[in-house]
């Protein structure tokens, strides 16, 4: 098997040998496509960001983001052995789809109507079933399950402080009921509509389009899926430099979907809006466009339209930069023209 798995990295490594070689664009693939299971040692300098693998054939680093699935192999310490299912991103980056081990599993009944949470840093220590926590009333050791919640966090590395919920086990153990990252500040777990999801903050990028937000996050760069089940009544203008807080979850694609989106705003004072006497223009949403107001590049120029008592918004979810759009809008007390209905086109 292992021979198989080794035969496969050396050609994985020579794909990577030839990308170098090819015009940009020629290799990129979706990120859920894997090419290749690799097989090695975790080497120092791992983060919770980029993996490094020592292999047969040389030193791997493969990026770790949002979509890894990491349930599996939930402990990434120096000389630990792994399986790593890569795929090649559209960053030209070598991306690790899932990560796996051969360490099994032990099942127990666990108390969930009593837990304690504590705060500490993960001990070097650690194995893949039990983790070693140093908190400052001392050492802890923490059973690990499959059924661990580690929403937000995609792996656990030495040194890092995390913020651990266990219950007490059938077995006497303490277990892990969930893992996140000590810094409530980056992330955030929550329930909507009866699905778990992580809230994360960051800035749209302006490789954003109507049905896949790219946020630029402190952790790195993620890419979530938008469709027809997201929310976003409160952050439908998806500008580049805007910043959002965007709830996710992990799709059956394996992607990332956004649950709700919701942008910042400022507060104005209402405005008498004769909705009975509309007109409509058609044109080109420019950049400058926020929450509170669309600007709209029409043939006879910038139009700037308030949002305040927009009441649909039609054949999309969100509005992106340079999207055409046909625009209902009325003549308001204040001056403006408001936007009353917007339909893509």
């Amino acid at each position: 098997m292992k021979k198989g798995r080794k035969r496969t990295a050396a050609l994985l490594v020579s794909l990577m040998l030839l990308s170098a070689f090819l015009p940009a664009g020629v290799m990129q693939v979706r990120a859920a496509e894997v090419i290749a299971t690799v097989y090695g040692t975790i080497l120092s300098g791992t983060t919770e960001e980029l993996l490094m693998l020592s292999t047969a054939q040389g030193k791997m680093e493969i990026k770790l983001d949002a979509s890894t699935d990491a349930s599996a192999c939930k402990i990434l310490l120096p000389g630990r052995e792994i399986y790593v299912d890569v795929t090649y991103g559209s960053d030209a980056y070598l991306h690790a789809a899932k990560i796996t081990n051969s360490t099994p599993v032990d099942a127990s009944t666990i108390d969930y109507s009593s837990t304690v949470t504590v705060t500490g840093e993960i001990d070097d220590k650690t194995r893949e079933d039990i983790l070693y926590l140093d908190t400052p009333q001392g050492e802890m050791q923490i059973k690990l399950d499959a059924t661990t919640n580690m929403n937000g966090v995609t792996v656990l590395v030495a040194g890092k402080e995390y913020q651990v919920t266990c219950a007490r086990g059938s077995d006497a153990w303490m277990h892990a009921v969930s893992i996140s990252d000590a810094d409530t500040s980056k992330t955030t777990t929550e329930t909507i509509n009866g699905v778990s999801v992580t809230t994360v903050k960051g800035k749209v990028t302006d490789q954003t389009k109507e049905n896949l937000l790219y946020l630029s996050t402190d952790g790195g760069l993620m890419e979530i899926v938008i469709d027809g089940g997201t929310d976003a009544s409160n952050g439908k203008v998806l500008m580049p430099g805007r910043e959002l807080t965007v709830s996710f979850y992990r799709g059956s694609d394996a992607y990332q979907h956004a649950s709700r989106i919701v942008a910042e705003k400022e507060s104005t004072s209402p405005a008498n809006v004769n909705t009975s006497s509309t007109v409509t223009v058609t044109g080109t949403v420019d950049g400058k466009s926020n929450e509170n107001m669309l600007y709209l590049k029409t043939s006879g120029g910038m139009m700037e339209l308030k949002l305040d008592v927009l009441s649909s918004l039609n054949n999309c979810k969100v509005l992106v930069r340079g999207k055409q759009v046909s625009v209902s809008c009325a003549y308001g007390s204040d001056a403006y023209m408001h936007a009353v209905s917007i339909t893509a086109l």
